[in-house]
């Protein structure tokens, strides 16, 4: 973990200087953010919780989930790889005719079960891949929504989107979707958000990046690190702790975009989970991607 994360500050000094300062001056940092916040256009807090669905079990749960957040007032995204938007088109077909948003995430399926440790492990890496074979994968993750869904997307969200952070692999992705016409990325790290805001165009289309935490404002806060990872350091009550912190601080600020995304086969029976969104929607306006944008204009 530690070497990961020196290799990583290597290569992104930014890392560095936004590490200093959030140990700094966290306060100073969000005070940047919110300016940036209503440069973009946001006059209150917003909300978009985006479900990104990798493997089959999330199909099993994904209806589940997704009506108890519409009873709750959410408004969920879904980010699903083609393939597996293939295999569970019955369940995602009802999820869109219930008013779910779906953006691409590509089209190759990015996990597979190993069966050794008896769960599900991370495969297809962009930062692995040649750019011509991305741009493949960009372009069947639309073909698919188009012709699985009958969806006309507006954005996309890269697979493992953490590991594909330089500037120049940004700039690709966004060449990308420009060519498709599309409106925006969520696929940034909290990091961005700090360097240029929770809504920006430094890379070509529109980028949303994810939310960190109040208490570490670089880290993203997952379902993966607090739910299920083997030998986690937080637990679902930290998720909760943590994403009550982060919406009260914004909270403070007037301004911000609560940017989340989680997998629903992680949080699809525990209810600390739904207690957290639950805080959110009392803090922040649920929104699409789209209606966000919408609103914007």
């Amino acid at each position: 973990m530690i070497r990961a994360r020196l290799k990583r500050a290597l290569g992104n000094p930014a890392f560095v200087a936004y590490g200093l300062w959030a140990r700094c001056s966290r306060r100073a940092l969000f005070n940047r953010y919110a300016k940036f916040s209503r440069a973009a256009g946001l006059e209150e807090i917003y909300f978009v919780l985006s479900l990104d669905c990798d493997t089959i079990e999330d199909i099993d749960v994904s209806w589940d989930v997704h009506s108890r957040l519409i009873d709750m007032g959410v408004k969920p995204v879904y980010a699903v790889p083609g393939e597996l938007l293939e295999k569970g088109k019955m369940v995602y077909r009802r999820i869109l005719e219930s008013g779910g948003e779906f953006i691409n995430h590509g089209y190759k399926q990015h996990t597979y079960f190993d069966s050794s440790e008896g769960r599900h492990r991370s495969c297809f890496f962009y930062n692995e891949l040649p750019l011509k074979q991305i741009r493949e994968d960009m372009i069947q993750g639309d073909i698919c929504l188009k012709e699985t869904m009958g969806v006309e997307a507006l954005g996309f969200r890269t697979p493992h989107f953490g590991t594909f952070q330089k500037a120049n692999q940004l700039r690709f992705i966004h060449s990308v979707l420009q060519d498709l016409r599309y409106r925006f990325s969520t696929s940034t790290v909290p990091l961005y958000a700090f360097r240029y805001g929770p809504i920006f165009s430094a890379f070509g289309e529109l980028e949303l990046p994810v939310n960190g935490m109040a208490r570490s404002p670089l880290k993203i806060l997952d379902s993966w690190g607090c739910f299920v990872a083997p030998n986690r350091n937080m637990t679902p009550r930290d998720y909760l702790n943590e994403g009550k912190a982060i919406a009260n601080l914004f909270k403070t600020l007037g301004t911000g975009l609560l940017n989340f995304y989680v997998d629903p086969s992680h949080i699809n029976d525990n209810d600390i989970f739904f207690k957290t969104v639950a805080h959110w929607q009392s803090v922040a306006k649920s929104v699409t991607y789209k209606e966000l944008l919408e609103g914007l204009v």
